[in-house]
């Protein structure tokens, strides 16, 4: 493995165990094994190290959900795939924490922006792999409940929560997928 994925997967670990306070660059040098020279060559700052693990643990996700759509139903994958990772607090963490450092260094909120952005484009392009993305709106409002649901279990921590992110992610596929289906003849909304 080389450093940069030694440490991306090295801050993973760490943000999932411990929060995002662990993601120092000493701390994830030495989880991932290298000097933190070797980690500042690839991370100046902490935020590049955020911002990178941010984009892996994305990365991961959406890969993951990519293959569960291969066998299993919408509601089924996203609920499953989306569901586990929010409630396991990776994602959430993650943009939290970089939430908080951009108040710090405003200049972080445009490659913030673009990796929101990306997130949106790629909730787009499985929405519409599976047939339910005729226009952005079906991806922003999963996009904003994924979000909402994630942030309000990490605050409560409790197997409610956790109920709730999977639930809730099966309900709004579900009314996407209502949405998305043509009314019989005679149907008014």
């Amino acid at each position: 493995m080389d450093v940069k994925a030694s440490v991306l997967g090295a801050g993973s670990k760490l943000l999932k165990e411990h929060g995002i306070a662990a993601l120092t660059q000493p701390r994830v040098a030495s989880a991932a094994g290298v000097k933190q020279s070797h980690l500042t060559y690839y991370f100046p700052k902490r935020s590049d190290l955020l911002l990178g693990i941010a984009a892996h643990v994305i990365d991961e996700t959406m890969s993951a959900l990519s293959s569960r759509l291969e066998t299993a139903p919408p509601q089924a994958a996203f609920a499953e795939t989306i569901g586990a990772m929010m409630i396991e607090g990776i994602p959430p963490r993650i943009m939290i924490g970089l939430i908080v450092a951009a108040d710090e260094e405003p200049t972080l909120r445009v490659p913030l922006r673009e990796l929101i952005g990306g997130v949106r484009k790629r909730i787009e392009e499985m929405l519409d792999r599976v047939g339910m993305a005729e226009s952005g709106n079906a991806a922003r409002i999963l996009h904003a409940t994924v979000v909402g649901l994630a942030i309000m279990h990490h605050a409560q921590h409790t197997a409610a929560s956790a109920t709730d992110v999977r639930e809730g992610l099966a309900d709004v596929i579900d009314l996407l997928l209502v949405e998305q289906s043509p009314l019989p003849t005679g149907d008014k909304r």
